[in-house]
Formats: C-alpha cells, structure tokens, sequence
C-alpha cells in the first residue's frame, strides 16, 4: 500500500498520543525523533504498519519513527499541525501526563545516546555539505588545479572549513536547545573556545611549563589562570565535540540554579554573567583538558591497534565495517561519530569513521544487485522497495533499504554486515585515513583527500568499497530467492 504523505502526518500525531503528549520533537535525515508525555499512550504496533512508517523505535527516551527522505516534509507538517516551533518544543503536555512520563526511567546509555543525537542531528545536513565542498576544493588543490593563494581557493575553502573551524558555536546553541537554557548564551561559550587569542596561544606565547611530565599524557601548557595551568590542544578547540557538551550541560544546570535563586530584579543580568563566567573558567581548567584527554587515549588505543602487524587492522576494520550499519539502526551511531570527529580535532585524521563510511556504498552495490534481481523473476513488489532504497544509499541514507528490504528478508541483512567486514577488513589493513566527516555515499570519497597526503588514502579507499561491493553485489545475486521475497515483503 503506497503511502499517503497528506495524511501521514496527522496520522503520526494521532498514534503517538495526540498532540497534548508531544513534549518536543526534532528528526534527523530519516527520522522524527519524540519527546513524549507518557509513552505507553503511543500506538506502536498501529503505527509501525502504517504506509510511509519503515519502523518504530522506542528507546527508552525517545520515541523515533523512521520515515526515509520524506522526513523533512511530514515534520514541517507535524510542527504546522501542532503549532510547535521547528526544532524545538511543541504544545505543553499536561501536568497529569508530565506525571506519568516521569516515572519512566531511561538507562544512561539511552540518555547518552539521545543527547548526542540531539545535539549534532540538527546540524547534520550542513556538516555534510560542508564537508562535501572542503573535500572537493582539497581534491582540486591536491590534483593542482587550482592554487592555495587563488581567490577561487580562499572563498570555497572558508565555505567549507569555516563550518567545521567554529562548530564549537554552532554546537553550543543546539546543545543549549537540548538541555533547555539559553540557547544565545550557548554559542557565547562556544565562541570562547574558538577565540582567536586563545586559539593561537601556542604560537604565540613560549611553553611556560609542564604538566604529567613523563608520561604518555605529558602537555605543555602557555598561560595559567590564577596560578592553574591552561592546558589545552595546540590548536584549540576549534572542530571540538565533546567539550562543548559538556561545557553547555554544566551551564544549563547551572543557569536553572541560579534562575530559582536569585531575585527577580537582578535575575535578568547576573545569571548570564555568572554562567559564562563560571562555564567557561571550568570548560578551560577541566572540562576541556579532561575531554581531549580521554579522546586522546582512544585515538591512541585505535591507533595502536591499528599498528599491530596484518591483524590489527583487518580485525578492527572488520568489526567497524560490518557492526557500522547496526548501530545506525539503533541510533549507537552517534557515538562514533562524536568520537571520530574529535579524532580528527585532535591529530587531523580517523580511523574508525574510515571503516563507517563503507555502509552505505555496500548498501547501494547489494541494492543494485536485489533491483536486478527482482526485474529478471518480474518481481514489481521489491522492485518498488529496493529502487528507492538503493537511490537513498548512493546519498549515504541507509535505513529505507535496510528496514523496508533487508531486515524482513534476514538473509540480506546478514549479506549486508559481512559484506561491510569484507570492506572493512581490507581497508583496516591499509590503514585507510578519513580527514573530515562531510558527505556519505557517493559523496564520501572527497572526504579521504588532505594536502599533506594527496590522494593516497582516497586510493585505498577505492580500493576498500570496491572489495565489499563487488563481495556484496555477487552475492546477492547467489542469495536472492524470489519466492522467499514474496512471502515476506
């Protein structure tokens, strides 16, 4: 049954529990993600078999409804039904259903999960095409057709870079969104971390001492605040993830604080004043330093395993390539991504996004595959699945081949994860580096082009998609059974 995306929307807000139980709502590139009153109000197995819904995810925090490329649209329509800001929240649940609500409890796997999508989701599409254009502008420097000093150079690559230098600030208001406080006084604190004198102390000013001496986690530090080391990377915060988060989820607690205990005369100015001072003192001393610090040993960790002899990388590269596509579905995603992006802050480049970044052109090499296959047995059902599950993979969205087609047929999805450690493994064993998280799919390969390597690492990368996909696209062919597909799709 062909879905019906007029009526979709009020469909959704019906099976949901009816406007009054939306506490907020925001969506990613193929998902509208909930923040109900009272979950058990929601009609889930309804609302799962409803054309146009590819699956229903209740994590525990969130309630997400997998939509595909028309999630955009059936969310601008949800937030004109319901009369809720866009992005933000929507009409205020009653006192009774806030009641109910509360009393479900959430894992802090989940919370953490559902507050590290919230905050970089919103942000996701612009990631993406700055990332496209830095590495395509990289690519034409690389490949020497245009010049570094060019003013054709200097105005693209501030498109692109520009994006990721202060993402710092851009991620402060969509965190100060998340966690409910100001959202202005959330990219203030993002704008400290990128302030220009701070972000060129290094060079700047000479080493004034040392701190972890003799240790893997020895750093030098240039300045200190009230006797305290400033210990941060040499570059600053700039690109950061982790920091701001942090920094924000500090400073939303303690804006409420201070919001319940100041009098209302004075309220209105001390409490920014207070917060950015206190926030961004702490965000300095500890929060970033012990941020970074912990990125820095993960880096180290991959990197190390990495270095171990053949095996290292093949088995990591295995584990990420073929595990990738499972943790989008659960929206685990996230996680790496926050990480590789605060790998790439940190020394320049990724491993594990590297690995990730297969899925979607091994989704698009077996989709390819499942189309051909379905057109030789004239079989229009999957046909009407795969096609448009296929295109979505050569933009990198994977979740409607993966729910619609995949998954019911079992043996495809398994297909699919081998298929990605195949790819994995190779580029694992290549050491394969990614030097910004831009575009996905098709648009991936700008993404492994730096000036310091040329296009060393987008050759392996070749090299790697075209080892799953091949893998994938014969095998499907081997594996398809038509009969099996008519059964269950």
């Amino acid at each position: 049954m062909a879905a019906n995306y007029e009526t979709l929307p009020g469909d959704i807000v019906r099976l949901v529990g009816g406007k009054q139980n939306i506490k907020g709502l925001t969506h990613c590139m193929t998902r509208l993600r909930f923040d109900l009153a009272d979950y058990s109000k929601a009609n889930t197995d309804v609302l799962s078999k409803t054309a146009g819904v590819l699956k229903v995810i209740n994590s525990g925090s969130q309630y997400q409804v997998v939509i595909g490329n028309k999630v955009e649209s059936v969310y601008e329509a949800i937030m004109e039904q319901t009369g809720g800001p866009g992005g933000g929240m929507v009409e205020d649940a009653t006192s009774e259903d806030k009641a109910v609500g509360s009393e479900k409890k959430s894992g802090i796997i989940n919370r953490l999960m559902d507050t590290i999508s919230g905050v970089l989701a919103p942000t996701l599409h612009v990631l993406a095409a700055a990332g496209i254009i830095k590495g395509l502008i990289a690519l034409t420097l690389t490949l020497g057709w245009v010049s570094d000093t060019s003013g054709l150079y200097m105005l693209l690559y501030s498109i692109g870079d520009g994006f990721y230098y202060f993402l710092p600030i851009i991620l402060g208001f969509t965190a100060a969104r998340k966690f409910k406080m100001n959202e202005i006084l959330g990219a203030a604190i993002g704008a400290t971390l990128v302030y220009p004198s701070m972000v060129n102390i290094a060079s700047n000013l000479a080493v004034s001492g040392t701190v972890f001496a003799g240790t893997a986690f020895e750093m030098s530090y240039y300045n200190t605040f009230l006797g305290i080391p400033i210990v941060m990377p040499g570059s600053g915060y700039t690109s950061s993830v982790i920091p701001i988060i942090i920094a924000v989820y500090v400073a939303a607690k303690l804006e409420k604080a201070l919001k319940k205990s100041l009098p209302a005369a004075i309220r209105g100015i001390l409490t920014p004043v207070i917060v950015l001072l206190v926030t961004v003192v702490f965000t300095y001393l500890v929060i970033g330093p012990v941020s970074m610090g912990i990125c820095g040993v993960i880096a180290m960790f991959v990197t190390f395993l990495y270095n171990i002899p053949v095996i290292g990388g093949i088995v990591a590269g295995a584990l990420i390539g073929g595990g990738f596509g499972i943790l989008v579905m659960f929206g685990l995603h996230w996680v790496i991504i926050s990480l590789g992006l605060s790998t790439i802050a940190v020394q320049g480049f990724d491993y594990m996004l590297a690995c990730g970044s297969i899925g979607p052109m091994i989704g698009m090499a077996q989709g390819i595959a499942i189309c051909i296959a379905a057109a030789r047995h004239k079989n229009q059902k999957v046909m009407d699945l795969a096609l448009p599950g296929t295109l979505s993979q050569i933009c990198g969205v994977g979740e409607p081949l993966m729910y619609s087609v995949l998954i019911p047929l079992k043996k495809e999805l398994y297909l699919n994860i081998l298929s990605g450690c195949v790819g994995g493994a190779v580029l694992g064993l290549l050491g394969t580096r990614i030097y910004m998280f831009g575009g996905s799919g098709l648009f991936s390969f700008p993404n492994f082009v730096s000036a310091a390597s040329g296009t060393t690492d987008l050759i392996k990368y070749c090299i790697g998609v075209a080892a799953g996909c091949i893998f994938a696209f014969a095998a499907e062919l081997v594996i398809y059974n038509n009969d099996k597909a008519k059964k269950l799709l």
